[in-house]
């Protein structure tokens, strides 16, 4: 196999599994909502279990965001890395690569503080529930 196989494989590998963390994400997020419309009692949500819900919602949708970008710019990475292996060794130029590398990084830590933040807003709204009753 040679190197420019290789990087498409990689392409390849990083949308299969970009696909298990928004599947992780939409199912997480779905769960909350479905808890919030379907629960038992008839009182009307709180302001802070709105605002917790609405903050939950909304950093999950940005970690999805993020997520479906970072593949983007890996899948670029990728692509670039093998459009370059396949010129000759005096052409090959690195900085594209590095730049894709900065913001995949970036992008990466960035979804890990917006599903922090989701993992959070749901876990307060859970425990006031859970406090309430």
């Amino acid at each position: 196999m040679d190197e420019i196989t290789k990087y498409h494989e990689l392409a390849k590998d990083a949308g299969n599994r970009l696909r298990a963390y928004i599947l992780s994400v939409s199912s997480g997020a779905t769960g909350i909502f479905f808890l919030a419309l379907t629960k038992t009692d008839k009182a009307p949500l709180s302001c802070s279990e709105k605002w917790l819900l609405s903050i939950a919602l909304a950093s999950f949708v940005l970690t999805v965001f993020l997520c479906l970008y970072e593949l983007r710019i890996d899948a670029q990475r990728f692509f670039s890395l093998a459009k370059e292996l396949g010129k000759p060794k005096a052409e090959q130029s690195w900085d594209k690569n590095e730049q894709f590398k900065s913001i995949r990084y970036w992008l990466i830590h960035m979804s890990y503080v917006t599903l922090g933040v989701a993992i959070v807003s749901t876990s307060l709204y859970l425990a006031s529930k859970i406090v309430g009753t």
